[in-house]
């Protein structure tokens, strides 16, 4: 290989070295742009992130609600059945 090809090589590498770096620096500043919008909101609810050692994954705490009743699972029995009686 002459001096020539491992410039061109050398060169090349650096590029693709340099798209990755970009890349990543993109990506890094799109996730804190998504979690800046996720404190807002946190905010907004009033969900407080302080003395949580996790403050970008806090637990979620009660709001007062209940969930939904949920119907009994049909056995597949049952499911074969109604599907043949349609």
């Amino acid at each position: 290989m002459n001096q020539t090809e491992r410039k061109i090589q050398s060169e090349e590498r650096r590029r693709k070295s340099d798209e990755a770096q970009r890349f990543s620096e993109d990506r890094m500043q799109l996730l804190d742009t998504i979690r800046e919008m996720i404190d807002i909101e946190f905010e907004r609810h009033g969900v407080k992130t302080e003395g949580n050692s996790h403050p970008e994954n806090p637990p979620p705490e009660g709001t007062g609600r209940k969930p939904p009743d949920r119907k009994p699972k049909r056995t597949l029995w049952q499911r074969i059945v109604k599907f043949f009686a349609v």
